[in-house]
């Protein structure tokens, strides 16, 4: 459902634009607040759900998301609806932070991995329906329609975990670090909307200048409140363990890797190739194919080889197609985007689910929903970096290139290519931290 939301909402922008009479950049506020919310709740989540039931903590999240999904039903302004993505992200979030330790608790050896394979599956599907059902949904009834169907489903889903998913006592030895979760939220949202809105602002606009000093002395007071706190938020010891703290750094720099090419490749096919957007969409689609195929894979193969040996093939597979993309030049043929889009959702598929199985597996006793929400925390930050350094990168070369007298195609190109080497550059680091582990 959440990654189904998110793929409709993206087809919406343009008829939400119009009837709220706002801005692309504005308008755009709709999906970067609902990620920022999500993104910076996700440890806050994490750790309550050790605190308290994560059963509960889960089927919560789904009742939240309902609730943000029937505001933006009945929004009819900006402001109300980023209020309803705001509470949107705050369910997603609760979500997000619990499923993976729901899994680690009710699977156990080698289904585990089987069981992280079919997650995956499912994001990969949902991530492939989201934007044709929007599509469809909002042809036929307009763009409210895609909140109220979000709103059955809920319901469906809290009436059927109330009877699937088992009630796991919570540690009641433990207390929540309220003033050392404050300061993590701060810093992290500080220092994503600064990343996600430099681009547009300009890295030395006096705001995302005085988010990143911000969001620096939060890190600092953060970092001595785990230090000094009886009951630490998150307890930086679970990095002590490689298998968390190599997991985490991997995350990142696939996910960062894999989001270098998620907003450029569309506006190449289109300014570049001169491709409309059926056409731009149907060469889309092989990586999320390829991303659910590989993810249920990949699961499988956790029970027979060692995660590092999987994830590792995983970043070959990702060096080889930020590669392509590389050196795609002007006129590359339909087969060659299609083979370079299959061997990157292959890439995603075979790293992301051994990866996540490892770090979960590793969690000591009593932080199973801490470090489930930390690793889904360095997914997006991975995300959300890889888009905005790829553009930031992209933007200046092609700029610089423009200075110099190139055309402005032939100056794109140059930027997209310096962007991906750079994805190359992040999945090399992956796939060598990967052996290492």
């Amino acid at each position: 459902m959440s990654t189904l939301s998110a793929g409709i909402v993206n087809i919406a922008l343009p008829t939400m634009s119009e009837q709220f009479h706002v801005s692309l950049e504005n308008i755009q506020l709709v999906v970067s607040l609902y990620l920022l919310v999500l993104t910076c709740l996700l440890p806050v989540f994490g750790k309550l759900s050790d605190l308290y039931s994560r059963k509960w903590m889960y089927l919560g999240g789904f009742i939240t998301f309902g609730v943000g999904a029937l505001f933006g039903a009945l929004a009819n302004s900006l402001t109300t609806m980023l209020l309803a993505r705001a509470v949107q992200g705050i369910g997603s979030s609760a979500m997000m932070a619990t499923s993976q330790a729901l899994i680690a608790q009710i699977f156990h050896g080698k289904s585990r991995g089987k069981a992280f394979g079919a997650i995956g599956a499912v994001v990969a599907g949902g991530s492939l329906a989201g934007p044709a059902i929007g599509g469809a949904l909002i042809q036929a009834w307009g763009w409210r329609s895609i909140f109220w169907l979000t709103i059955p489903i809920c319901i469906l889903g809290v009436w059927r975990g109330i009877y699937l998913i088992p009630r796991f006592k919570a540690i009641k030895k433990m207390k929540m670090d309220y003033l050392g979760a404050a300061y993590f939220a701060g810093m992290s949202f500080t220092f994503l909307y600064a990343l996600n809105t430099a681009t547009d602002k300009g890295w030395n606009h006096p705001l995302i200048l005085l988010s990143f000093a911000l969001s620096l002395v939060l890190f600092l007071l953060f970092f001595r409140r785990e230090h000094t706190s009886k009951y630490p938020f998150i307890g930086l010891t679970i990095f002590n363990i490689k298998a968390i703290s190599y997991g985490c750094l991997v995350a990142v720099l696939g996910y960062t890797a894999l989001f270098t090419n998620s907003v450029l490749l569309p506006f190449y096919l289109a300014d570049i190739m001169h491709l409309d957007p059926i056409h731009i969409g149907m060469l889309i689609l092989p990586f999320p194919i390829t991303l659910a195929i590989t993810s249920a894979v990949s699961g499988a193969l956790c029970a027979k080889w060692p995660a590092r040996i999987i994830t590792t093939a995983g970043f070959v597979l990702l060096i080889i197609s930020t590669l392509m993309f590389a050196f795609i030049g002007s006129e590359p043929s339909l087969s060659y985007i299609v083979l370079a889009q299959l061997i990157m959702g292959a890439g995603s598929g075979t790293f992301q689910v051994p990866n996540n199985n490892t770090v979960i597996s590793a969690a000591p006793k009593g932080k199973l929903g801490v470090v489930a929400s930390v690793n889904a925390l360095s997914r997006n930050v991975g995300m959300i970096a890889g888009i905005a350094l790829s553009v930031a990168i992209c933007v200046l070369v092609q700029r610089y290139l423009e200075s110099r007298g190139i055309l402005p195609d032939t100056a794109f190109i140059g930027g997209y290519q310096a962007a991906m080497l750079f994805g190359t550059a992040c999945s090399v680091v992956g796939g060598v931290l990967s052996a290492k582990r």
